[in-house]
């Protein structure tokens, strides 16, 4: 079951929702069905707490700076 990020037209609100299936997703503020689904980052759980967002398909910076090396910065 995904968690989305929604902004309500309605009351103006961004919202987290726990969408089930093909459920008909709805405003918990203000119970308004005019939702657009917003663009978020993924979440991930690793074994060591390390994970490594930089896989470099050419040699050279990756150009995302998420992986701490300091030539991606």
């Amino acid at each position: 079951m995904p968690l989305y990020e929604y902004h309500c037209g309605t009351c103006r609100e961004d919202i987290e929702i726990l969408v089930r299936g093909e459920e008909q997703v709805v405003c918990p503020d203000c119970g308004g069905q005019d939702l657009g689904r917003l663009l978020s980052a993924p979440a991930a759980h690793t074994r060591g707490g390390e994970l490594n967002v930089c896989e470099r398909p050419a040699p050279g910076p990756c150009g995302m700076g998420g992986c701490g090396l300091p030539e991606c910065g």
